[in-house]
């Protein structure tokens, strides 16, 4: 009987499998972004090709309503936090009437894509990413720079402040989320070039990691 209870336990400790996929905790864990709503503010115009603000979540779908017109309009704003309240394109002037005037905010989308949860951590196989991206505009809004600390993922909300590890060598770095990808599906992040090179991956390509999430969207 001893015998095969030893055989039983050396069958089971052999059949182990570990997961290298991204993995996730429990749904009352998950982190979650600031999306409130309304939010009542400034309006201004800017001489831009697109909206911002200090105050949403970016690349949120928002009804702006000038208060003192009582005119208003729906669009993407994408977010700048050197921006104080919300800045239009002057072209929509004719249709929100004079700025600076007081606003509000009515949030139709929260973020880009309306992923609004982040899992404390992550864990699978990331890879990096420099030409022929560096000077293109992210989803996040901005432009792409490969020697910035950035990093694009699928599943995070654009925004997001994440303390990657490279688990070969123990060499870390923070970054923050300003693209969708990688393309691969057995990827889970896309670093720039300076975030990869400051984990020491650029030779390999692609490394096994695991990333804190420091703050979740933004």
């Amino acid at each position: 009987m001893i015998k095969l209870f030893l055989v039983f336990i050396f069958l089971i400790s052999g059949c182990s499998v570990t997961v290298r996929d991204i993995s996730y905790t429990k749904q009352d864990e998950r982190l979650h972004v600031k999306c409130e709503s309304p939010i009542y503010t400034i309006l201004r115009y800017c001489s831009t090709n697109k909206a911002y603000s200090n105050l949403v979540q970016t690349g949120s779908k928002v009804k702006i309503t000038n208060l003192e017109t009582g005119k208003g309009i729906t669009i993407a704003v994408y977010r700048d936090n050197n921006i104080n309240g919300v800045c239009v394109p002057d072209k929509y002037s004719s249709l929100l009437g004079k700025a600076p005037a007081k606003a509000k905010l009515e949030i139709l989308r929260c973020g880009i894509d309306g992923i609004t949860t982040c899992p404390p951590y992550i864990r699978g196989y990331a890879s990096w990413y420099g030409e022929p991206y560096h000077g293109r505009y992210s989803s996040y809004g901005q432009v792409y720079d490969m020697y910035g600390f950035y990093v694009a993922s699928r599943d995070l909300p654009l925004g997001t402040l994440l303390r990657v590890k490279n688990l070969k060598n123990g060499k870390e770095v923070e970054v923050k989320v300003i693209d969708r990808g990688p393309l691969k599906p057995e990827r889970i992040l896309d670093l720039s070039y300076a975030a990869a090179q400051r984990l020491d991956m650029l030779k390999e390509g692609v490394v096994e990691v695991e990333a804190k999430v420091l703050r979740c969207g933004e």
